[in-house]
């Protein structure tokens, strides 16, 4: 499992009953997937 899942996985887990966090963890998994996405363009198949 690559850190930012971890990660993500971890916080999610540990902030379940706080819903203003829950919503800023998901922010936070949206915007790694973003990233990875562009990172992942730049290299060949």
């Amino acid at each position: 499992m690559d850190l930012k899942t971890r990660l993500v996985n971890n916080l999610r887990s540990a902030t379940s009953d706080k819903e203003g966090m829950n919503r800023q963890i998901l922010k936070l998994h949206k915007h790694f997937k973003e990233v990875e996405k562009a990172l992942n363009r730049g290299k060949g198949k």
